[in-house]
């Protein structure tokens, strides 16, 4: 296949200084991929036979910095460009499920492809000699299949956070497994336990970002149940209700699709139901779930902790998920639901809201007259920047302490005031609120 790939100015002066040298120089893997499949690459890796002291050798010490010694990997800076530049190499035994147990050098290209995970990262481009595409990952990516390199089960037995990172590769460029890799994702799922759970969060994160994020959670919930345990009884799980056409697993894929490409809000979707089956009852009317948005927050508090989530996305993402039942159809609802959460959580929570509206009937959405009205709410809380919280109020902790008020009376007191600010029984300004805050009416 004959191909042009753009190559930054200087990213391709390394590469001709290395031919320059006597030397091979390859773009390789991602930068690559994306080129042919119309992405522009953002950070580009070069393959290479001189030696990592050589590299240092040609470019200069202070372009360069080694990433990783045993690995052969440095990282050199020319102008405004940089890239990652790796001697070729072979790998020895995995021992771990993730590391090889030794690396070797070689001056053969093949050999360093080989080892390489999928057919369409294994393709190498040189603005001199073209193209080298030895497994036809060119065409798998034009046909949108997602193949491994040599025998499936090996690639996978050396690392199986390879597994992870093919149903991203499915869920960013809609590069589906053909059977035998397929099959051989599936049998080595049980290895990812051995894998550290801050990389599967990595690609979990990374997947769930993708455009075809649905039909990879729809196909792979068996590999997902390995790191989320949680997912396996929402499999198949018929829910009984004449709100939904979908098993709860159905449902969730397509939230997922359904909400905007934000790793917040795609985590939120993943576990937002996530309770369901231990939350279902079944009566004359039909299927239940009382209780499951207040368990689900518990199970994806447990879950994200579990995957090292930073604190502060945990905490939003649980928030959000308890509160996914309340539709705020009144002012003074919305008014709490926003002192609650602020105005840009609040906002995806709108979001949140709509997506799990859109994902329960096939091909005929629920209305959005509610949806529309807490829409609307929030607008007017922001318009009219209405007081949501106790320090918004027209008056504050010093007039408690000098209306005779100590410690906690302080907050009660405020909190009290709060409220007949937001259900409009009291205006928001120092002349009503101080007698109410000195106990006259």
């Amino acid at each position: 296949m004959e191909v042009t790939i753009p190559i930054p100015q200087g990213v391709e002066t390394m590469m001709r200084t290395l031919v320059d040298h006597g030397f091979e120089a390859y773009l390789v893997g991602g930068c690559v991929r994306d080129a042919l499949s119309g992405i522009a690459p953002h950070d580009y890796d070069i393959t290479t036979d001189a030696l990592p002291d050589e590299i240092i050798g040609i470019f200069g010490e202070e372009h360069c910095k080694y990433y990783g010694k045993a690995f052969g990997t440095v990282c050199v800076h020319f102008g405004e460009d940089e890239a990652e530049i790796t001697t070729y190499r072979t790998e020895g035994d995995y021992t771990d499920s993730r590391h090889p147990g030794r690396v070797d050098f070689t001056k053969d290209v093949m050999d360093d492809l080989s080892r390489r995970d999928f057919t369409t990262n294994a393709i190498c481009y040189s603005p001199i000699t073209g193209l080298l595409d030895p497994f036809g990952g060119a065409e798998d990516l034009q046909k949108g299949i997602l193949r491994a390199v040599g025998v499936p089960s090996d690639r996978f037995r050396e690392d199986a956070l390879r597994i992870m990172r093919g149903m991203r590769f499915y869920a960013r460029f809609g590069l589906k497994p053909e059977p035998e890799t397929d099959a051989a994702m599936r049998a080595a799922a049980p290895d990812l336990a051995n894998i550290s759970v801050e990389r599967i969060f990595t690609e979990l994160c990374g997947m769930l970002r993708g455009e075809h994020i649905t039909q990879v959670l729809m196909d792979y919930p068996d590999i997902l149940s390995v790191p989320i345990p949680e997912v396996a009884p929402c499999v198949g799980f018929e829910q009984h209700t004449r709100h939904h056409d979908f098993t709860v697993w159905e449902h969730i894929a397509r939230t997922v699709g359904n909400i905007a490409p934000e790793t917040e809000l795609r985590l939120t979707m993943l576990l937002h139901d996530i309770a369901k089956p231990d939350c279902f009852s079944m009566d004359t009317d039909g299927g239940h779930f009382k209780g499951h948005a207040q368990l689900g927050a518990k199970y994806a508090d447990a879950i994200l902790r579990r995957l090292r989530c930073d604190n502060r996305m945990r905490e939003r993402i649980c928030l959000l998920i308890e509160w996914h039942r309340k539709t705020p159809d009144r002012l003074p609802l919305a008014r709490r639901l926003y002192g609650l959460m602020g105005g840009a959580l609040y906002g995806e929570f709108l979001q949140v809201l709509a997506s799990d509206r859109l994902s329960k009937k096939r091909g005929e959405p629920e209305s959005g007259r509610r949806l529309e009205k807490a829409a609307a709410l929030y607008r007017q809380i922001e318009d009219e920047k209405l007081c949501c919280t106790v320090r918004e109020l027209a008056v504050g902790g010093q007039d408690a302490m000098a209306a005779g008020l100590q410690g906690a009376q302080i907050r009660t007191k405020l909190e009290e005031l709060l409220e007949l600010v937001i259900t409009g029984r009291a205006e928001n300004t120092r002349e009503a609120l101080l007698p109410l805050l000195r106990g006259k009416p």
